[in-house]
């Protein structure tokens, strides 16, 4: 990996200038490689985003599915616990009337 040095000039650059040349090609094939790295990495955050996106969107959905099937079962309950009431009642009177006569 090139380490880049963007205030780095070689010693005597002047004395040979294809060095400072080469200098200046090998940061910029290493510019070259980290933004390609870096531009992968944002597709690559882009697509996890969708995708946690999407997900979200159907747990969403499953939650209220579950949450309607939650509301109709405390009707439920609700209704039989009434149904259970009434015949703990009717057994009741049934048990006075029994005990009056």
């Amino acid at each position: 990996m090139t380490i880049i040095r963007p205030d780095s000039m070689p010693r005597f650059w002047w004395l040979v200038p294809w060095a400072y040349a080469r200098q200046l090609h090998r940061t910029a094939n290493a510019l070259r490689a980290l933004s390609d790295r870096l531009d992968d990495a944002v597709g690559l955050q882009e697509r996890i985003i969708s995708d946690q996106s999407e997900e979200i969107a159907k747990l969403r959905t499953e939650v209220e599915r579950l949450a309607g099937n939650v509301k109709y079962w405390r009707i439920e309950a609700e209704t039989d616990h009434a149904r259970w009431l009434r015949v703990l009642e009717e057994n009741e009177t049934l048990r006075k009337k029994g005990a009056q006569s």
